[in-house]
């Protein structure tokens, strides 16, 4: 399956499946379906790789899974917090722009904004 590319030791190999999720994860049925199939385990650890190719693919997935309201609670469950919001960080200004967007679409779910704060997701933001 496509998510097992993101295994890969290939940046240009995780690049494209990443860019192939962003492709699906536009489709609201495919947002519910990404993640039931298991793909946050593999996209939240990526979220640490030095390619910014690569980065930018995998905060455009989140960033699309986090609109559906269930993604939204299993994506914070799964993790993506604290890699993401260390993106908010991150030099380049385009990788802050989506981690902004994937962190104010989880924000929308009421327990996930304690978390946020928890995990030190705020002063990045002021």
């Amino acid at each position: 399956p496509l998510i097992n590319l993101l295994r890969s030791n290939d940046i240009d190999v995780q690049e494209s499946a990443a860019g192939a999720l962003r492709n699906l994860s536009e489709n609201d049925q495919n947002k519910i379906r990404i993640v039931q199939e298991g793909a946050l385990a593999w996209l939240v650890p990526l979220l640490r790789t030095p390619s910014l190719k690569v980065l930018e693919q995998l905060l455009m997935v989140l960033w699309n899974l986090s609109i559906n309201p269930d993604n939204k609670i299993r994506m914070v469950e799964k993790g993506c917090l604290p890699p993401v919001i260390a993106l908010l960080k991150s030099a380049e200004e385009r990788i802050q722009e989506l981690a902004v967007g994937t962190i104010r679409n989880l924000s929308v779910e009421h327990d996930n904004k304690t978390r946020i704060v928890q995990e030190g997701g705020l002063s990045p933001l002021i």
